[in-house]
């Protein structure tokens, strides 16, 4: 599989898929893609049963997700190329068997499945993230949304920032424990809200420099 980042301010990503490759993608990320090509729409998150299943199904909604994904699969016997876009840039993370917490709606693709869910979040409620945070689970690289060039903050052990949360792509390595709401009127007179959202390392903090309000966020049914 080859995937390629394209563009500066608005990128896209190319995914040329050789025979037997398979890609996913979030529903309305399809720019175009060649014959060839074939497609399925899976529900997003899978799930054990059917109260595992509505249960993913709920949380994908709640986190600003699709209730589906769209599978994407090469059965030919040449190389085919496919075409997506997010609403502005894209950055891409690669995890291996663990979970990102990320802002709503900002998952585009990735070359594997992953699992989309809620994180129920009283730190994310004080620091302004809202009280459903998403959740990607799984072995992948996946691609979120991202205004700009991406920023990420390497954080050691104790090692303290204070994030708009109007700027925060993912969190990796990062627990519910290890965020908290840093409470201040400076911020207010300093044009940042009332409460910014405090994470302790150790841990990886993905930003935009752009903000992404959630009136800019991808709104997918």
């Amino acid at each position: 599989m080859n995937v390629k980042l394209i563009g500066n301010f608005i990128q896209h990503l190319e995914v040329e898929l050789l025979p037997g490759e398979e890609f996913y993608a979030q529903k309305g990320a399809l720019i175009y893609l060649e014959q060839g090509i074939e497609k399925e729409i899976l529900m997003n998150g899978g799930g054990t049963g059917t109260l595992g299943a509505l249960g993913n199904l709920i949380g994908a909604k709640l986190s600003g997700e699709s209730i589906f994904l769209t599978h994407y699969y090469n059965r030919t016997q040449s190389s085919k190329k496919i075409v997506f876009g997010g609403s502005f840039g894209l950055h891409p993370i690669k995890i291996q068997n663990e979970t990102l917490i990320c802002n709503k709606g900002v998952y585009v693709a990735s070359n594997n499945s992953v699992q989309i869910s809620t994180q129920i979040s009283i730190a994310g409620i004080l620091g302004g993230m809202g009280v459903f945070l998403q959740k990607i689970s799984g072995n992948s690289t996946i691609f979120l949304d991202c205004k700009g060039q991406p920023i990420t903050k390497e954080l050691g052990y104790g090692e303290t920032i204070e994030v708009d949360e109007n700027h925060i792509i993912a969190l990796q390595g990062i627990s519910e424990a290890q965020l908290s709401s840093a409470w201040s009127l400076k911020n207010i007179l300093g044009g940042e809200g009332l409460s910014m959202l405090k994470i302790i390392g150790p841990g990886r903090v993905h930003l935009s420099p752009g903000s992404l309000p959630s009136e800019y966020r991808p709104t997918n049914q």
